[in-house]
């Protein structure tokens, strides 16, 4: 494996904390709670959400570049989440569903 290209990381970095910060708000109890999120390639990011409703934690991917607003506020619908034809079985640790939304 090779070492990403320092500006391509930059900016990839630099669209993950712009979306993050688009998530940091106040808690409520039915509202899923963003609680992290990782580079997955050039464009792609996973974002980590735990339901509160639902025992579970979510892993979104998304492509950087690529969202905006709705998306953002889409995220944050516990409706959205539990939608389970957007579901896969996750093989990552940190969460127990993936939800592909990169061709959204």
């Amino acid at each position: 494996m090779h070492s990403p290209d320092p500006a391509v990381e930059r900016a990839a970095t630099g669209r993950l904390l712009d979306l993050a910060r688009s998530f940091i708000t106040e808690q409520v109890p039915w509202k899923p709670l963003f609680i992290g999120a990782v580079i997955t390639g050039d464009d792609r990011v996973r974002l980590y959400f735990r339901s509160p409703e639902r025992d579970r934690t979510y892993g979104v991917d998304v492509l950087s570049g690529h969202t905006g607003p709705g998306l953002s506020g889409a995220l944050v619908s516990p409706a959205f989440l539990a939608n389970e034809h957007l579901h896969r079985t996750s093989d990552d640790p940190h969460c127990d569903v993936i939800v592909d939304l990169t061709d959204h």
